[in-house]
């Protein structure tokens, strides 16, 4: 009998990472909301969004939806967040 040992590392994704720039405010800005799609995660976002909203005035909220909470956000949602959003909650429900 033979033994086969894999080795699951790799190397590091990126060299450098750098902290996304802090928020000054988040009034008038623009929420972006992910939903991983566990049970209950959209109530819990929406109770998060509604608190946000009754401190802050926003001017718009862009929610999605993700098919599984075992996948990555699809890379043109994730473009399209990072290209109109000031801030992005993300959230899981269980």
């Amino acid at each position: 009998m033979s033994l086969t040992v894999y080795n699951p590392t790799s190397g590091s994704a990126a060299e450098k990472m750098i902290m996304a720039r802090r928020v000054e405010t988040l009034q008038k800005g623009v929420l972006g909301v992910i939903d991983n799609g566990k049970p209950n995660s959209d109530t819990v976002l929406n109770r998060i969004v509604k608190g946000i909203q009754s401190r802050y005035p926003l001017n718009e909220v862009i929610s999605i939806k993700k098919g599984s909470a075992s996948h990555a956000v699809a890379d043109d949602a994730a473009q399209n967040l990072a290209g109109k959003c000031d801030f992005v909650v993300a959230g899981i429900g269980d």
